[in-house]
């Protein structure tokens, strides 16, 4: 019977040491929120799920309702999006991408609204290295500021 019950359980402690999650989270523009996108190995040619949480940096948990936009690009041209402005009530969204050609890829967030409040647009840009070393890296030089009245509003002090 032990040996049966190892059996079964065997699967379920081996197929998620073969699963790679890449993943980073960095601050918009002015700090108003922090990204976080992460996803599988990348494979061209086939559909990935970029997974993409907005996270109140003050915090640290899912900040829900944020308006945004996303666009994934390769060498200036866009092969997914530009989407229209859209809102995640959860503040979490998995958006399905099929990266065609491998290369670096720039995957790049807009953010508008936060809790129903329009806010000015802040961005946040990740490389995404498809067929090589799959790891995001910062592109953008975000800039830690004050972020803005609606956000201080919003979030507290």
């Amino acid at each position: 019977m032990r040996f049966l019950i190892a059996l079964l359980l065997t699967p379920l402690l081996i197929i998620p040491a073969f699963a790679q999650t890449n993943s980073q989270t960095l601050p918009t523009e002015k700090g108003t929120l922090d990204v976080k996108l992460s996803y599988d190995d990348i494979i061209p040619g086939q559909q990935t799920k970029l997974n993409v949480d907005f996270i109140n940096p003050q915090t640290k948990k899912i900040q829900e309702h944020i308006d945004y936009r996303i666009t994934v690009s390769k060498d200036g041209e866009a092969v997914f999006g530009p989407i229209p402005l859209t809102h995640t009530s959860i503040g979490s969204v998995k958006i399905p991408v099929e990266f065609v050609d491998k290369g670096i890829h720039l995957v790049e967030f807009e953010i508008e609204g936060i809790l129903f409040q329009p806010i000015p647009l802040e961005k946040v840009s990740f490389e995404v290295a498809v067929g090589e070393s799959n790891q995001p890296t910062p592109i953008a030089d975000n800039k830690n500021g004050g972020g803005c009245l609606i956000a201080t509003a919003a979030y507290g002090s």
